[in-house]
């Protein structure tokens, strides 16, 4: 069974280009190669990691300013430099993260939705656990409850994670920070 795509085209110049590929998915089904964006607001979005100068392009294409990088491999750093970035190098290891990992990701999250016209893009290796993980904690952070939180990424990302192990804690930062 095959995912359901959809394809935003824009304009440069005169040439018309494809900006940015969604694609619905369902765990373990191949969705082809090339970087997945999944919005959740006009400001926040999650996915899969670039890989190109091509990528690059198509995320400023569509406007995001920011990035956070959850991957633990420096490879594709060069390629984030024209974004403003926080580099958060976990593996995707199902274990409790610490306090300060989510201490981070808020700072730099509410320092980027203050700025005016900025997009947020958090990406992982594949899009599916831990950029899925942060995204929710983001939302949750933003005022959103348990349910609808996980609604709105499950919405864009039907094969998307909410772990149990980086929710409980992010939950659990978010309890402590509110006190």
């Amino acid at each position: 069974m095959g995912g359901q795509v959809a394809h935003l085209v824009g304009q440069l110049g005169d040439k018309k280009i494809a900006l940015l590929t969604l694609v619905k998915c369902k765990v373990g089904q191949k969705v082809g190669s090339g970087m997945k964006v999944f919005w959740v607001s006009k400001h926040l979005a999650f996915g899969s990691a670039l890989r190109s100068w091509q990528d690059v392009r198509r995320l400023h294409g569509v406007g995001l300013t920011h990035v956070i990088n959850l991957r633990s491999s420096r490879r594709y750093r060069a390629k984030l430099r024209s974004f403003h970035r926080l580099w958060l190098p976990f593996p995707d290891d199902k274990e409790p993260r610490p306090a300060g990992f989510y201490r981070e990701a808020l700072r730099f999250y509410e320092r980027a939705i203050e700025e005016s016209g900025s997009k947020i893009f958090v990406m992982c290796h594949r899009g599916i656990c831990r950029s899925a993980s942060l995204t929710y904690f983001l939302l949750r952070a933003s005022g959103f409850t348990h349910t609808r939180a996980k609604r709105v990424v499950l919405r864009v990302r039907p094969c998307a994670i909410i772990c149990r192990a980086y929710r409980e804690c992010g939950e659990e930062f978010l309890s402590r920070s509110r006190k």
